[in-house]
């Protein structure tokens, strides 16, 4: 008697490509590792290159990481995919595809040159060629409008996701209606100064506000002295980089959580991070950063610390509308869970199979 079964379909061999991955911490590193595991989900058959090297203690993933390859396998491992991806342009792991015609798909997740950022007459010439290079991918993503308009021609916005396992509204823990946060890196470009100098003089007319600083880095001790000579006195708490287990629990405990950025972030997924955890955001309204905080959410002029103060006032002094936008913003962040992303991402590298040798500077 005949064997009458349908062979299997083989599955979809996917290379995704990232420049900085695990132990490295960011946001392409994070997206690359839920994008893998959900394209797996998918049926796929998942390999991930990159520049960064192993930990001391290596972590095992559930698909097959190559770390800095050599220029043999890095061509073999392309030429044996069915589509390439490149989680943000990579281009000293491009190469390959200048020689082999593979469906290429590329997502910015941060910018190639920084709006308004000078340059000089050799640095044009090296992100012209990197632009035509991105401009050769059958098909472009983006992880916000601002980054979509960042290059030329048909690109398609997917914002990024948050860690949904990690972040959402704890049942049980006291949220303090005063309570301001700021979570993340400690830089100068991060705009913690900002904040402290536009809530220096809350104490005096909102009894219990209180200031949380969630992160480290290379300010941290002239963030610590700024804090310590204003009126904040012990309002302000510095508590240093926590796992995002912590970082939820502190987010549950207080009501808004500010985005101060003096540089335009491409995206700025701690927006959804706060949102999922039932807080108002209030950002700089610039870059990425209105597509990630959402509509809930209240903006403030960049760079401007009177502004921001007058926004903080505003949330404050009316408990109602803070209750109302925290509702939104839960709501606002089920739009980005991981597996929407993920979906998503699916879909456009099943379309990228389908534009394949379409690139625009082909």
């Amino acid at each position: 008697m005949a064997n009458s079964s349908k062979p299997e379909e083989r599955r979809l061999r996917i290379l995704l490509v990232a420049h900085v991955f695990h132990p490295s911490v960011g946001g392409v590193e994070i997206t690359s590792d839920i994008l893998a595991r959900g394209f797996m989900r998918h049926g796929a058959d998942v390999k991930v290159i990159t520049n960064t090297p192993e930990a001391d203690e290596p972590r095992r993933f559930a698909y097959e990481v190559t770390r800095r390859p050599s220029p043999l396998r890095l061509f073999a491992l392309m030429r044996g995919a069915d589509v390439v991806f490149h989680n943000n342009p990579a281009i000293s792991l491009w190469w390959p595809l200048a020689l082999i015609r593979k469906p290429w798909m590329v997502t910015l997740r941060m910018w190639v040159t920084m709006p308004g950022q000078k340059l000089s007459i050799l640095q044009r010439l090296k992100y012209a060629a990197k632009y035509r290079i991105i401009g050769r991918a059958d098909v472009i993503v983006a992880n916000s409008k601002a980054l979509a308009d960042h290059v030329e021609g048909d690109v398609e916005v997917i914002p990024n996701s948050y860690r949904d396992e990690f972040f959402s509204v704890l049942d049980g823990e006291e949220r303090a209606p005063l309570g301001i946060v700021y979570l993340g890196r400690l830089s100068e470009d991060k705009g913690v100064d900002l904040l402290i100098e536009a809530a220096a003089d809350l104490k005096d007319d909102f009894d219990g506000v209180s200031l949380t600083i969630v992160g480290d880095g290379t300010a941290r001790e002239h963030l610590e002295n700024l804090a310590g000579v204003s009126s904040l006195g012990d309002s302000v708490k510095f508590l240093g980089s926590q796992g995002p287990e912590e970082a939820n629990r502190i987010l549950n405990r207080n009501s808004l959580v500010v985005i101060p950025s003096r540089m335009p972030e491409p995206f700025g997924t701690v927006a959804l991070e706060a949102a999922a955890a039932g807080c108002v955001v209030v950002y700089a309204n610039h870059g990425g950063l209105p597509d990630a905080a959402g509509k809930q959410a209240v903006a403030f002029t960049p760079l401007e610390s009177t502004s921001l103060n007058g926004a903080l006032r505003g949330l404050l002094g009316n408990p109602e509308d803070v209750a109302a936008r925290r509702r939104d913003a839960v709501a606002h962040a089920d739009r980005h869970k991981e597996n929407v992303m993920v979906d998503r991402y699916y879909a456009a590298i099943e379309r990228t199979l389908t534009e394949s040798g379409h690139g625009r500077n082909r």
